[in-house]
């Protein structure tokens, strides 16, 4: 009798914890899910703005300033965003997919140094070269999210999670 409590007792905390590790991997992905989205949009609609090479040329105070603002924000905001994910504590299933998101959070925070830089250069043959710096930073931020969706995936399932 006193073995078969144990096992009761045994079985109750299993899963009792698998129950909490799978509420904590759902906040998790909830959590990160929504900063990936809001990045993904931020560093889209700032694209569209950093190609319009009209702008980023121009000698308009209001459209350098405009353009700094843009550069900031990303830089800010990624460094927000990181900070949050380091409070964090994913489950073993989530580390990959932690570092992806750490790894894109990253990438949009130099993204946003180079766009201050080129902002900042004063000839034009540096200007052009951190443009091109910039959009070469796009394409790789943009093959991000297929990458971490396979990730995200994966982490799911490890998790015993259906995606939506």
């Amino acid at each position: 009798m006193k073995s078969l409590k144990l096992v009761l007792l045994a079985l109750a905390l299993m899963m009792m914890f698998s129950c909490n590790s799978s509420t904590d991997d759902y906040a998790y992905n909830e959590k990160v899910t929504s900063v990936f989205l809001r990045e993904m949009k931020q560093i889209d609609e700032t694209d569209s703005v950093f190609r319009d090479t009209t702008k980023v040329y121009s000698k308009e105070f209001s459209d350098s300033v405009s353009l700094g603002h843009k550069a900031e924000n990303l830089i800010n905001n990624s460094k927000m965003d990181l900070a949050d994910l380091a409070d964090l504590k994913p489950g073993k299933a989530a580390l990959k997919f932690n570092e992806g998101i750490t790894a894109y959070l990253t990438s949009i925070n130099d993204y946003g140094k180079t766009a201050q830089e080129m902002l900042q250069a004063k000839n034009i043959s540096d200007k052009k070269k951190l443009h091109n710096e910039l959009m070469i930073k796009y394409e790789k931020l943009n093959s991000y999210p297929d990458r971490l969706l396979e990730i995200q995936k994966t982490f799911l399932s490890d998790a015993g999670l259906q995606p939506k």
